[in-house]
């Protein structure tokens, strides 16, 4: 488990010890001044028991070394004065030289660094494909989560200022896929598979890192480990739409011309327009599920903030849930939710129930049972597929269990 501000952590048998402190590794250079920065995900080699590595990403500030992606366009505040960008968010491969031990002693490679241009919408998460064995064109690669960049609230829409989502000479607003293994990307530091679907694309700015793209804040993705395998990826709404997405190579998920299943008037953010009638030509991939920032789930009138990304039930602790994909939202309420994988169908919108939640005999939100005023909430799973859930605001981590068994 990773702390944002800079500690990854071993925890065997309930208790937790610290494996490594990037921020110490990092020094000064270290940056952890607003909720999105700092160590904010890691993601271990599938062979990270012979060959040790595992990958991280945190900010650091601005410097003079030259980041791999920069920011390239203009950013202009209310005033129409040229801004600096924001940051740089660094990816790292660590290499232990004792995996089984727990404290990291080892070494490290930078493989790739992004200029931001605002402190907001970063690079979200890395993964591998869990469901890809050796032999599959899958294995080994490096998927990365890269938000389109914020912004501060210039020009008076907030909708994509920078218009990075379409633009495919960028990588925010992206969901990346790598080869950390291999060299043939710009700087060398990494591989670019060549079944990437735009590594043929005949515009030579276009970035063939790219898997996906039109995301605006894809924070979380995950695979379900049975069924059919299905990649899953959350993009948190503007002013009104929350995403599931189903992951698809090449697909274009709208961001800054979508929202949900709506057009977006870059004009004004607090409007939303029907699709037109020719939307079929344009090759848009639409929410498989999506939900309203102030439209009831159900029985319950909900207030929504932002969708928190989890996973999709497998383990056996909670039959009733096996086969669910599990998820929640950061809003006044801390509400979870779930929605049979199976339902989760491209073209189509499934429906979304509320998942009850108990503390004792008592049902409470999970926002009671932290005792703040935003959940904050991160999911993860075990190898038993069992499912883990904590909060930014009191750091404990939460293993749910059936409510037959509380």
């Amino acid at each position: 488990m990773n702390d944002t501000r800079g500690k990854l952590y071993a925890i065997v048998n309930g208790s937790a010890s610290v494996y490594m402190d990037i921020k110490k590794l990092v020094g000064k250079k270290f940056l952890e001044q607003t909720q999105q920065q700092g160590f904010t995900y890691f993601a271990f080699h599938p062979e990270f028991a012979k060959n040790g590595r595992f990958y991280t990403v945190h900010s650091e500030i601005k410097q003079r070394k030259k980041p791999d992606f920069p920011v390239t366009k203009r950013i202009i505040d209310s005033a129409k004065k040229t801004i600096q960008s924001s940051h740089h968010d660094v990816i790292r491969e660590w290499t232990a030289i004792n995996p089984s031990a727990n404290t990291f002693s080892g070494t490290f490679r930078e493989i790739l660094r992004i200029e931001q241009p605002y402190p907001d919408h970063n690079v979200g998460q890395l993964s591998f494909n869990p469901n890809a064995k050796p032999g599959n064109p899958d294995y080994g690669l490096l998927y990365i989560a890269v938000a389109d960049g914020g912004s501060d609230g210039f020009p008076v829409s907030k909708t994509d200022p920078l218009d990075n989502g379409q633009d495919l000479s960028t990588p925010l607003g992206k969901i990346l896929r790598i080869a950390p293994d291999g060299h043939n990307s710009t700087n060398r530091k990494y591989g670019i598979p060549s079944n990437n679907p735009f590594v043929e694309d005949n515009n030579p700015k276009t970035l063939g890192e790219i898997w996906a793209y039109g995301l605006r804040n894809p924070h979380r993705f995950s695979w379900d480990t049975g069924g059919e395998g299905k990649m899953l990826i959350v993009d948190i709404g503007q002013a009104f739409i929350e995403e599931v997405n189903l992951g698809k190579k090449g697909a274009n998920y709208g961001w800054g011309e979508r929202e949900g299943t709506w057009v977006i008037n870059e004009n004004n953010e607090n409007a939303l327009l029907s699709l037109p009638l020719n939307d079929a030509d344009l090759n848009y991939t639409y929410p498989v599920a999506q939900y309203d920032h102030d439209k009831p789930i159900g029985a319950q009138k909900y207030y929504a903030f932002a969708i928190a990304g989890g996973f999709v039930y497998r383990g056996k602790a909670i039959p009733e849930l096996i086969g669910q994909y599990v998820f929640a939202d950061f809003c006044n309420d801390g509400r979870f939710f779930h929605v049979p994988v199976n339902d989760l169908i491209e073209g189509k919108q499934a429906k979304i129930k509320e998942l009850r939640l108990f503390q004792g005999d008592r049902e409470r939100s999970f926002l009671d049972i932290i005792g703040h005023k935003r959940s904050d909430v991160r999911f993860g799973v075990d190898q038993e597929g069992e499912l883990y859930v904590t909060s930014k605001s009191d750091g404990k981590v939460r293993k749910i269990v059936s409510s037959q068994n509380r």
